[in-house]
């Protein structure tokens, strides 16, 4: 497994437990946030996990989850961007 599929897979993993609903089927492309799948403990519980992947704080008063986390790309595309080797 390379690491971006495990990286998605642990995302992925992540993203079920904050919404457990089996009827809500997590794709790429699916909306997280605009559509409401993430309350904000979820919410919380993301910019956690992003700040460990990265190994970097977030300055959360200059992001706008809505556009830069609405998806598993945008999250995997920004953890990407701001990681930290």
């Amino acid at each position: 497994m390379n690491d971006s599929s495990g990286l998605r897979d642990r995302l992925v993993g992540l993203l079920e437990e904050v919404h457990p609903d089996p009827a809500l089927r997590i794709e790429n492309g699916t909306s997280l946030i605009r559509s409401g799948a993430i309350d904000s403990l979820g919410l919380f519980r993301l910019a956690l996990w992003i700040e460990n992947e990265t190994r970097t704080r977030l300055d959360l008063g200059s992001l706008d989850p809505s556009r830069d986390w609405d998806t598993v790309s945008d999250i995997l595309d920004f953890v990407a961007r701001h990681r930290i080797p």
